[in-house]
């Protein structure tokens, strides 16, 4: 027996890795803290003024709040537009507002203002002027002090001739400017550490003589900012709550407050009758390691971000600082010497469970003794705290559930047989098996560090374990997708046609993948797969296009593993996953694993007890704990790498560029939150010169028209689909593009010519005869035909407006894509993209919808009225059901009885949205000079490309 030689303490153990456990969570030594900033321009950091309330004695005596008769918050309630879904709230942890003292208010009692700054305050700005030409240099531009001083003495010459007054005298009076703003402001601290155990008695490793710096902000203020932001509040959850659709009363997951994990927490939490009536606020966290610049040098920084539950999925992913940088951790490097051995990694590992530990200690006391807080909404609530999912990949996951590489961190499969049923692993479980065995056998038998305790150790109600959130990004897209499956088909086909014949094969692959026809967003391939550095977003694009590419190459075996993953991977990333869908992706995990025999029966592969892949069947159980998980996917900090660490990395002038990091980040915070203010005072309505050419107008008693457009409609020349914050009103629109191309032609004779339809003014008046309603109405065998002006506009796109909150949209879910007609794309080849057309509302997906190539579009007025239309030629769908193998939609060209193409006019009002074909290749080769705007010429049958985005495949897999 082993005992703690802490004084006091009378405690023994059976070995070595219970008596470290029980140390670091009993005994544990702080790192010294020096509390400081990062460069002279920031003000000293200081404790400052705590806002935060612990609720005085005698809070919650009186009981359950819902006891309460001026309580307002019901067990349950109908959500949404019709009375379609209703939710069953927490009876206990009820968001109930309260005074800034924590006492509660009476149901309806109004909110306090947010603020008392009037509506022309700019302060510390003097004018919007001068607030939105920081804004655009400084967040926007991104542009450098040597070229903002450049900029301004150019302007501040100009006004030299008329005596007017600079903005900014130079680069260095906006900065302090900025620096001045007190909204978003969470000063950065530092605190350092270094080894203390025991050292060789020569050549001791540098690494142990080393002091480490960890810089952060106070978790518990930066929480504060996020509750506070008006702009959340429509977007915010106050309560856990269970949702069901009121028809079937069957249960649907979506934003995190709908999971079980913060419905359980709330019941523990609420076992005090103190929390009752608070707000339960879930800490989100995630990090990764992310590389700045290879071409100089091995420049790594290792971001820790964070997020709260309340805030819903969507604002989450929409990029709206809905995840906040809150820490640099440390780095410890090491000569490949010292970096293998036991003693360096234990250090490391320990280095970073510690510093998070540390980092989030301002937390501890509010995750059991409520703190009261103020929303964006203007009332005060009791918040407690907790520990949520922590965002991760796999390697993050093991560091942080110190668990052996090659095992699973969810539950206690054995490391050779990953896709065998195991228990869960947990908190307790853990702890008893370590006090019980030594270090090597819970290596071996359970795979266990038991030397090293994670973070979570020291918080209440907090399982690392149970809190490693699933990751669809790392575990699913870029590890089973393209790191198993693609490298699977590479050897599949060196083991069946021997390697020359597999490299012509996958040439051709290569060349399929080359030669699909273009569509908004979709990465191109010009080259095939072969390029060294995979993003996760090329790994997106090439599941969008890879299916069809293989089929006629591998047997249908393989076809349909590819099937089963991509629907599974489309149907976990929906935004609401129903009880239905759940099944579908139990359905699609069992399929994946039958079919994926076949590398194995064909010698590809020995094994699947891979981490990765074997993660896929966890995920039913964790979207049940914390809803949809989409808004839990490493997608999203990898993206706030690019805002919070590689685009102020590139400002700084690599001279200690961290420090200069951390400056930006903070400007950046105080710029939006600025932002944010002006917005909800209603002082940034319009653009800046219109605003300003109001002012002077009103002065000289003169009105001023707003002539601006709306957004998006201009933007045509960009391949890129958009977020659109919109409310969401509509299903889908479609509108035409404001551009005229005057280069096209004008009028109906000449159109028909640009597009050989010589019969196109028939088929135009064939239209108008539908619209009007008149066609079926005459009785004659000669109606008399409506008649129009022969002069009409020609435009080169539209634009779809609709709701797709599944893929990257706006705050209410909506997206804007862009359909292409035009003879000359970017200077270059003609591009006529595919569209869906509704042809009955009255039937779910494909099958009350139809398939068209859009030819051109126009705009023409008959009888005093504009219609917006195009010239389509109409496909026919092959069969009534989707393809067996591939589970896509079969199309083909349609023709007349007098087999001419079948060519339309429709109103843009009956497109619904774009629509990506793929050729059905079959075993066709593909000629080397096919290029993508060849591709709807070329053949003769298509798939509807259903992955080619979330919208795409829920549309289209509603039809069976």
């Amino acid at each position: 027996m082993i005992p703690c030689t802490k004084t006091g303490c009378h405690r023994w153990f059976r070995n070595k890795s219970g008596l470290t456990q029980h140390v670091n969570v009993y005994h544990p030594v702080l790192p010294s803290v020096n509390i400081s900033v990062p460069v002279e321009q920031c003000q000293e950091s200081s404790a400052g003024e705590e806002h935060s309330q612990v609720l005085p004695d005698g809070y919650g005596d009186s009981g359950n709040p819902l006891d309460d008769p001026s309580n307002s918050n019901p067990l349950a309630e109908y959500v949404g537009p019709g009375d379609r879904y209703y939710r069953n709230y927490h009876p206990n942890l009820t968001g109930r507002p309260c005074d800034s003292l924590g006492n509660f208010l009476p149901a309806g009692h109004p909110a306090e203002p947010l603020t008392d700054m009037q509506p022309d305050d700019w302060s510390p700005y003097s004018s919007r002027l001068e607030f939105e030409l920081a804004d655009f240099l400084f967040t926007r531009s991104q542009m450098s002090a040597a070229n903002i001083n450049e900029l301004l003495n150019l302007w501040n010459a100009s006004l030299l001739s008329t005596g007017g007054q600079p903005i900014f005298r130079d680069s260095g009076e906006m900065y302090k400017t900025i620096d001045s703003t007190p909204l978003g402001d969470v000063q950065w601290e530092k605190f350092s550490t270094s080894y203390t155990g025991e050292r060789p008695t020569e050549n001791v490793p540098p690494w142990m003589n080393d002091t480490y710096d960890i810089w952060f902000r106070s978790p518990k203020e930066v929480i504060r900012n996020m509750l506070s932001r008006p702009d959340f509040s429509d977007a915010i959850d106050y309560r856990p709550f269970r949702e069901y659709e009121s028809a079937t009363d069957s249960r649907q997951w979506e934003d995190f407050m709908s999971g079980d994990w913060a419905w359980k927490q709330a019941d523990t939490i609420s076992r005090d009758p103190a929390t009752h009536g608070s707000t339960f606020v879930p800490i989100i966290l995630g990090s990764d390691k992310t590389t700045v610049s290879v071409a100089t040098g091995q420049n790594d920084y290792y971001p820790l971000y964070l997020s709260i539950g309340n805030i819903r999925n969507k604002v989450r992913r929409a990029h709206r600082n809905g995840v906040i940088l809150i820490a640099f951790l440390a780095i410890p490097h090491m000569d490949k010497e010292h970096a293998s051995t036991d003693a360096f990694r234990r250090f490391r590992r320990q280095l970073f469970h510690s510093s998070l530990a540390y980092i989030l200690h301002d937390l501890m006391p509010g995750m059991t003794e409520p703190i009261v807080m103020r929303f964006g909404d203007g009332h005060y609530r009791c918040v407690i705290f907790g520990l949520g999912p922590y965002i991760a990949d796999y390697e993050e996951q093991v560091l942080l559930a110190c668990i052996v590489r090659g095992w699973c961190v969810k539950c206690l499969a054995m490391r050779q047989a990953l896709d065998t049923d195991a228990l869960y692993r947990s908190r307790e479980h853990a702890e008893a098996l370590i006090e019980e065995f030594d270090l090597k056998n819970l290596r071996d038998e359970y795979g266990i560090i038991g030397d090293i305790i994670p973070f979570t150790s020291g918080f209440p109600r907090a399982d690392i374990y149970e809190l490693i959130a699933p990751d669809i990004l790392h575990q699913i897209i870029k590890g089973t997708f393209k790191d198993h499956l693609v490298e699977w088909v590479e050897s599949y086909l060196k083991a069946m046609h021997g390697t020359a014949k597999a490299n012509a094969i996958l040439d051709d692959i290569d060349r399929r993948i080359a030669a699909v026809a273009p569509f908004t967003g979709l990465r191109r391939f010009p080259e095939g797969r072969h390029f060294k550095q995979w993003t996760g977003n090329d790994s997106k694009a090439l599941m969008k296009v890879y299916l069809p590419a293989i089929e006629g190459h591998v047997l249908v075996e393989i076809v349909r593993t590819f099937r089963a993953l991509l629907e599974f991977t489309y149907l976990v990333r929906r935004n609401v996953i129903t009880e239905e869908t759940l099944v579908t992706i139990e359905d699609a995990i069992n399929r994946f694993h039958k079919h994926r025999e076949i590398f194995r029966e064909s010698g590809t592969v020995q094994t699947f007890s891979l981490p990765r892949q074997h993660a896929m069947k966890h995920y039913p159980d964790l979207i049940c704990l914390f809803g949809a998980p989409n808004g839990l996917c490493t997608s999203i900090t990898e993206s706030k790498h690019i805002d919070a660490v590689k685009d102020p990395y590139r400002r700084t002038n690599r001279n200690k560029p961290l420090g200069q990091m951390l400056i930006i980040n903070q400007r950046l915070d105080k710029l939006a939150a600025s932002r944010r203010d002006f917005s909800r005072r209603g002082m940034l309505e319009g653009s800046c010169l219109t605003a300003t050419m109001q002012l002077f107008s009103t002065r000289d008693g003169r009105a001023h028209s707003n002539t601006s457009e709306a957004p998006g409609l201009n933007r045509c020349n960009e391949d890129t689909d958009e977020a659109v914050d919109c409310p969401t009103s509509i299903e889908a629109h479609v509108e035409l593009a404001r551009t005229p191309q005057t280069k096209r032609a004008r009028t109906v004779t000449e159109l028909a010519a640009e597009l050989n339809l010589q019969h196109l003014p028939t088929i135009l008046e064939e239209f108008l005869l539908q619209q009007l309603d008149a066609y079926d109405n005459c009785d004659s065998d000669l109606p008399e035909w409506p008649t129009y002006g022969n002069k009409i506009t020609v435009v080169n796109a539209a634009a779809a407006l609709f709701y797709a909150p599944s893929d990257i949209s706006g705050i209410g879910g909506m997206r804007r894509e862009y359909i292409r007609s035009c003879h000359s794309w970017q200077n270059g080849a003609p591009r006529y993209d595919c569209a869906f057309v509704n042809t009955d509302s009255g039937l779910k997906g494909m099958y009350g919808l139809d398939i068209v190539r859009i030819l051109a579009f126009f705009s023409f007025v008959s009888q005093s009225k504009r219609y917006p239309c195009a010239v389509v030629r109409w496909f026919d769908r092959v069969g009534d059901k989707p393809d067996t193998d591939t589970g896509m939609w079969i199309v083909r060209p349609a023709f007349t009885a007098q087999r001419r193409p079948s060519i339309g006019i429709i109103h843009v009002d009956t497109l619904y949205r774009a629509a990506h074909l793929i050729p059905l290749y079959a075993t066709r080769p593909v000629s080397r000079n096919l290029k993508p705007h060849h591709s709807y010429d070329s053949f003769t049958a298509f798939y509807i490309n259903k992955f080619i985005d979330h919208h795409a495949f829920s549309l289209l897999s509603d039809s069976y």
